[in-house]
């Protein structure tokens, strides 16, 4: 099992498109069991988006990036088990609350939509990672856009949910509410920024 670049293409326009609350993106999305294991192989995707993420803690914890961004491996290691818990939570809770979930079909296209606007959500909150990073805000001004990024991120997971279940069976306000309480849980846990 490999990733095309044709389907990495196709399956982040369409991520990009369910921000706008477009549910016609769905039949860009690879829905099929094989789908289904590509949309976890996909999360390599967002390794880029973790680098500026390291950078800007590391930087709020005092350490240089000058000399290497893996000297702390602590840090390192934190920063990408919360970039995997952001994306594994939401999934895992519904599945914890509600295990007859799993045997629905729109379940299984909710896992392969959120895995592919992981790597969306991903980039766009190391937009303000990597602002901070280069020295270009201060940390006040950093939380500003970390707050405004996550507040696009949080439509986006909205809009999947929504796409996914369909908008009258109310569970996207649930899911939404579900990821924002899961990454403030993430962040604590791991003591890090949020970016």
């Amino acid at each position: 099992m490999r990733l095309a670049a044709d389907d990495v293409t196709r399956s982040l326009i369409a991520s990009w498109r369910l921000l706008t609350a477009d549910a016609r993106a769905l039949p860009d999305l690879d829905l099929s069991r094989d789908g289904f294991w590509r949309s976890y192989l996909a999360l390599i995707l967002t390794i880029p988006s973790m680098i500026p993420v390291l950078a800007a803690e590391r930087t709020l914890a005092g350490l240089s990036n000058s000399g290497g961004l893996f000297d702390a491996p602590g840090l390192l290691a934190a920063v990408v088990t919360a970039e995997m818990l952001a994306v594994l939570t939401v999934p895992a809770l519904l599945v914890g609350i509600a295990p007859n979930l799993t045997h629905n079909p729109r379940f299984t296209g909710f896992i392969i939509i959120w895995n592919w606007s992981a790597i969306l959500s991903a980039g766009l909150m190391a937009v303000p990672a990597t602002v901070f990073a280069l020295g270009w805000s201060n940390p006040g001004i950093a939380a500003f856009q970390t707050l405004a990024f996550a507040t696009i991120v949080l439509r986006l997971r909205y809009c999947v949910a929504r796409a996914a279940f369909g908008p009258e069976s109310g569970v996207a306000g649930a899911v939404a509410c579900a990821s924002l309480l899961a990454d403030y849980a993430v962040i604590q846990t791991f003591g890090l920024a949020g970016f």
